[in-house]
């Protein structure tokens, strides 16, 4: 497990614990020391900046600036969207609940709800046309949608004042008392809302909501290979991203007490991403720490008004240059070492170092990942079955499936062979959705072409890469649950807030995971990141993965690739012993004993069309086969 809290891959609920009691029982007190210390840290600060108005104004202002920050963090630290209208939607929020006062005589905390309301809602909006564009063309389109709003803002006097802004914002009242920006009560109220938002973020840190932000920033096909729309998974980092965004722009106005739109600019936006970056952006206490760092820098250049922007740059700097990953990065590394150094075997234990031989550990674990794992699937109780009919894919000019028809069902397995570029891979794309197709395919007598493949995903088919898609940030105990998360019953917000019925599905869900780990013998690299395994683990993980969907069907693309001739045999004897609990499976792969030892029929490609079919031993025996796989004349 994590030793330090810092890391961006902190295990939800204990599932990043060792198995002895007592790796369990310091998981799940540094939890709860994680849920205390956020409180406990307001509330100290409240107690030091009182008695002192300079420092009570800086308190508040910290964290104020901590609410944006932690927004910006989960839309860009942890889903990886680099949003550019935050800004402008942190200064929705607060031009809104003034309006909504000024001009409607509402009391604060309705226009605060309102207001957030209104931000959540502006940001899924922003999110809808920035579908399907790369991290660049995102940030110009949400840069343009920022610049167009604050266009029409400035000219909606009555909303934001113009030019000139607003100064006449009425205080907020809690129980008959007044409440202004600057004095320690404004201090309590602005930490308050820090609290809930640093529980918000911590419970997403902890939960499924995480792992799927981060699989979307890494690899959104890894999203809806396990059930996920990675659209959907999209608009709630917005959605959530916005709330906190407008609940800050609501605090910052009532603290100011004077906004312009020249609060929520360019330089704002600077500030923001200084913060996010410095910190440590997708770490959990990255927008502490950057907040921090922004503010002592911003002090020194205070304290030396001869030199502002020298010390504001050279500490920039020094922060980029010696943490990478920000500061939170950089402490979580300087705990790892000294963890290393202190207790290795607790490190190899956990992940955070390789075993001597990482080569040979990868091979250990691909020998001894046999059969076994078929006892972890639950049997398939029904005759399904996949038809394929008259499927064609083109790409431009290329026609890469040309009219292929044939069909699988639950309990057998069936190959598919070619030379390369034959099409097989294109044609498993075509079964899963993700190439457009003609034709038609249907399961269990339903049409299915077409549909999205997280759909197709839920529907009992589940696949594998030629590549293994795996999310290298996340643990292999963790790239495994995200299929638990895909197919379960608990929705984002429940996810998010890290409901109990959201806890006992993660527990579940990693009990599950843990045990088809087990089986694959990968448990002593449970909590290793994905990132730092060998490619046969990987393929290893990528089968447990889809088999924690309990799929009907599994479509294996080139599993072999890359292993042993050992480590194949075994391959085959798990696909055996899968279609013996009755999925059914369409296996790819060049390997001809791999193929011939697994399968009970097999399809021959050539040129996208089917040139021959049937049991193993007669296919091979043709004449055109020979020719086209093996390349020998006829």
């Amino acid at each position: 497990m994590s030793t330090t809290g810092l890391d961006k891959t902190a295990r939800p609920e204990v599932s990043g614990a060792p198995q002895q009691a007592g790796g369990l029982r310091r998981a799940l007190t540094s939890i709860w020391a994680k849920h205390v210390a956020g409180p406990l840290a307001l509330v100290i600060v409240g107690l030091i900046a009182s008695g002192n108005d300079y420092y009570v104004h800086l308190a508040s202002a910290g964290v104020i600036a901590y609410i944006l920050t932690a927004a910006f963090n989960i839309i860009y630290g942890y889903a990886g969207i680099f949003n550019l209208s935050i800004v402008i939607t942190y200064g929705v929020g607060a031009f809104t609940s003034v309006y909504l006062e000024v001009q409607f005589g509402m009391p604060f905390w309705p226009a605060l709800v309102i207001s957030v309301a209104v931000t959540t809602a502006l940001s899924v909006l922003v999110a809808v046309p920035t579908r399907g564009l790369n991290e660049l063309f995102l940030a110009i389109q949400t840069l343009a949608f920022a610049l167009a709003l604050a266009e029409v803002m400035v000219n909606w006097h009555n909303f934001s004042g113009g030019t000139i802004g607003i100064s006449a914002i009425p205080l907020p009242t809690l129980f008959g008392h007044q409440l202004v920006g600057g004095l320690l009560s404004y201090y309590w109220l602005a930490a308050f809302f820090a609290w809930l938002t640093y529980e918000l973020v911590l419970r997403i840190h902890l939960s499924a909501m995480r792992r799927k932000l981060t699989a979307l920033r890494q690899g959104p096909r890894v999203l809806a290979a396990v059930g996920v729309s990675p659209d959907s998974t999209r608009l709630v980092a917005f959605a959530l991203s916005g709330a906190l965004a407008g609940l800050a722009g609501v605090l910052f106005a009532h603290f100011q007490l004077v906004i312009d739109l020249e609060t929520f600019s360019f330089t704002r936006l600077v500030a923001l991403l200084l913060a996010a970056i410095l910190g440590g952006s997708g770490y959990f206490l990255g927008p502490v720490f950057g907040v921090v760092a922004i503010v002592v820098m911003d002090e020194l250049s205070l304290a030396t008004s001869q030199a502002q922007d020298l010390i504001y740059g050279v500490g920039i700097l020094v922060l980029v240059i010696l943490t990478r990953g920000g500061i939170a990065g950089g402490l979580d590394n300087l705990m790892k070492w000294i963890v290393l150094r202190r207790r290795p075997d607790v490190a190899v234990a956990t992940g955070e170092l390789e075993p001597e031989d990482p080569g040979g550990g990868a091979d250990a674990a691909a020998k001894t990942a046999t059969r076994h794992l078929a006892d972890s699937v639950k049997a398939v109780h029904r005759d399904l079955r996949v038809e394929v009919r008259d499927v064609s894919v083109a790409f431009g000019g290329t026609t890469a499936v040309n009219d292929v028809s044939f069909s699988f069902a639950t309990g057998e397995v069936i190959g598919l062979i070619g030379p390369n570029g034959a099409g097989k891979t294109t044609l498993l794309n075509a079964i899963t959705g993700d190439v457009r197709a003609k034709g038609s395919i249907r399961l269990d007598g339903d049409e299915i072409l077409g549909a999205p493949p997280q759909n197709l995903v839920r529907s009992g088919i589940g696949r594998t890469f030629q590549s293994p898609k795996v999310i290298p940030e996340l643990t292999l105990l963790e790239n495994v649950m995200l299929a638990g998360d895909g197919i379960g019953k608990v929705g984002w917000l429940r996810q998010s807030l890290l409901s109990p019925v959201a806890r006992r599905q993660a527990l579940a869900g990693r009990d599950r995971a843990m045990t088809l780990l087990t089986d694959l013998a990968l448990a002593d690299r449970a909590h290793s990141l994905a990132g730092d395994q060998p490619y046969g683990v990987l393929r290893l993980v990528e089968i447990a993965r889809n088999l924690m969907l309990d799929p009907a069907f599994l479509l294996l693309d080139e599993p072999g690739a890359g292993l042993t001739e050992f480590e194949r045999e075994e391959i085959a004897a798990t696909v055996r012993a899968l279609g013996a609990r009755d999925l059914g499976v369409v296996l790819v792969d060049h390997n001809l004993p791999l193929i011939t030892s697994a399968c009970d029929r097999i399809y021959v490609l050539d040129h996208g069309q089917v040139i021959a079919e049937g049991p193993p031993d007669e296919v091979f025996a043709q004449q055109e086969v020979i020719t086209a796989y093996l390349g020998v004349p006829g």
